[in-house]
């Protein structure tokens, strides 16, 4: 068996390269999560950066600032929570389309 160092360290970058770009492309996913059943909403990129919030105007005009407070973060944890899912399926199928088709990897990963 031959092994050339070379082609293998020149696969490393490009592989490197495809990761880099499928990381960035994953920052444009977009995902939602909503607390009280949709009172609070918000929304979040796969950069982790809040885009937006909305607030329905029943809460605003409610004098309990608690519980808005309350589905404030549970909304943010949950958009948290979509996004990373959302991520992790795009890397677990990102990983295996760049890898040889060799049977049981995919229950592996």
């Amino acid at each position: 068996m031959n092994f050339d160092i070379t082609k293998l360290m020149e696969q490393a970058k490009i592989l490197q390269a495809e990761l880099e770009s499928k990381q960035k492309e994953a920052e444009n996913n977009i995902a939602t999560g909503e607390a009280g059943a949709g009172m609070v909403s918000v929304k979040i990129n796969g950069a982790n950066k809040i885009l937006s919030v909305s607030i329905a105007d029943e809460l605003i005009n409610s004098n309990d600032k608690k519980m808005l407070e309350d589905l404030i973060v549970a909304a943010v944890n949950n958009a948290i929570q979509n996004i990373m899912k959302e991520n992790q399926k795009g890397i677990e199928e990102n990983i295996a389309s760049m890898l040889p088709n060799i049977p049981g990897l995919g229950k592996i990963l």
